[in-house]
């Protein structure tokens, strides 16, 4: 198994030395799916994904690829973003821990760029999230089969030493990819690759009840609100969340319903309480430090910790990307990661309104919907969850401007074909050319 991964891994690139847009797939597959988590020894160690992403940007370098990325208000924000927490960490009151947070989150950053800067077309964007949903349905699946054979009576875990580690983190995952499985499934020509994508999204909701995170199951009713509001078949959607509600109240277990049930009793739960302890915690840094914060890792200040927290016997994470920039990074750096979701959203936004009236940007709307699901689905889970600094976060940001480039270039092409809604004048001088070639050629909505 060692030798396969590696070599699987390591034989990849000579390909990105001639395609760098092939090492953007492979160091997103790499960060999600964690294939050499699977192993042991030297190999389940060894830092794969800065390999790749040596390569890769070795191989951008050197080849023709144009050498720039969309100029947003959503870059401006995230090289900002990229500077802020830069600064922070040289404030940081946990020094060395934080610079361990500081190179892993500005690596995921850095990609982020090149991803925008290498993937501008419709076919890398479409890869991109073929690779996200592969790579994360992977344990969608096998988590939601896990779940109904053992009964929903064990948690659902993702690889050891990753993002997705932990029943929670994993959960907010799959919610994320959820919506890119649907935009998959609508855009598809293959039936049997509908099919098994229709199937996946069914374990992926069983993936998440089997996390058995509150959280995650609070991001679950989110996420279902949202596909019912944004989907044209709301009463078939809505219907068939309901069964799925239905199924999955009837076949989880006593304890599961339990332990939901501590939602509304929060105060009774020592868990719960601990999360809004860190939250004041997080909160009275900024206060302290307005400017700065704490810097990344505040919260592993034990000393610190305990003399602010004296209801606690230890640390504990933020349990919220909210409370965590906060806490880390300030008000402007809250204020920063707030406004980059928000810029985000409203790009996705544009985007789905720019290219629903034509038929070959049908792909761009669906997938300028389907992103802001996936925000929602991040923004209501990071709530209970401290994952920041996700790279499945900021892969979402990533989409979002390289598919707004993509519709604003296609718009700006005089080549492109007509729109579907034309002007009343100029559909009656075009339709006697079309009769024959519309008779000939069938059209169907694929939305």
């Amino acid at each position: 198994m060692n030798l396969i991964v590696a070599s699987a891994i390591l034989l990849t690139t000579p390909i990105i030395l001639v395609w760098p847009h092939v090492g953007i797939l492979v160091w997103f597959w790499i960060g999600f799916m964690n294939p050499h988590r699977f192993t042991w020894g030297t190999v389940s160690e060894m830092s794969f994904a800065l390999i790749v992403a040596s390569v890769t940007l070795a191989a951008w370098f050197l080849s023709r690829e144009q050498k720039t990325f969309p100029f947003t208000s959503v870059t401006i924000l995230l090289a900002l973003l990229s500077f802020w927490i830069t600064w922070t960490t040289f404030s940081a009151l946990v020094p060395e821990a934080a610079w361990i947070d500081w190179n892993r989150s500005i690596r995921i950053l850095v990609m982020t760029f090149v991803t925008m800067a290498i993937m501008k077309s419709r076919e890398r964007i479409h890869a991109l999230v073929w690779v996200t949903v592969v790579s994360l349905g992977f344990f969608a699946v096998k988590g939601g089969m896990f779940t109904l054979l053992g009964g929903g009576e064990y948690h659902v875990f993702g690889p050891r030493d990753s993002f997705i580690s932990d029943n929670n983190q994993l959960a907010m995952a799959l919610l994320i990819t959820l919506p890119f499985m649907r935009y998959l499934q609508i855009h598809s020509g293959l039936r049997l690759v509908r099919l098994g994508l229709i199937a996946a999204m069914v374990l992926t909701v069983f993936s998440v009840i089997g996390s058995q995170s509150r959280g995650a199951f609070l991001g679950l009713l989110a996420v279902g609100g949202a596909f019912v509001l944004k989907s044209r078949y709301r009463l078939q959607i809505g219907a068939l969340a309901l069964c799925l509600a239905l199924v999955g109240v009837w076949f989880v277990p006593e304890h599961w319903i339990e332990r939901m049930e501590t939602i509304q009793n929060y105060e009774q739960d020592p868990s719960a309480m601990a999360r809004i302890h860190t939250w004041r915690f997080g909160y009275d840094i900024a206060r302290m430090y307005p400017l700065t914060g704490g810097g990344f890792n505040v919260s592993a200040n034990e000393r610190l910790y305990l003399s602010m927290v004296p209801e606690e016997n230890r640390t504990h994470s933020f349990h919220s990307v909210y409370f965590e920039v906060l806490g880390e990074h300030g008000f402007i750096g809250l204020t920063i990661f707030l406004l980059l979701g928000y810029f985000t959203w409203r790009t996705f936004g544009t985007v789905r309104k720019e290219a629903i009236d034509r038929k070959e940007l049908l792909w761009a709307s669906d997938l300028g919907t389907m992103g802001q699901v996936s925000l929602i689905a991040y923004f209501s889970a990071g709530a209970f969850l401290n994952l920041a600094f996700f790279d499945l976060y900021y892969l979402i940001i990533a989409l979002a401007v390289l598919t707004q480039a993509v519709v604003r270039k296609e718009l700006g092409n005089p080549k492109q074909v007509l729109p579907l809604r034309q002007p009343a004048a100029a559909s009656q001088t075009v339709s006697a050319s079309n009769d024959r070639s519309t008779a000939e050629t069938p059209t169907h909505t694929i939305r």
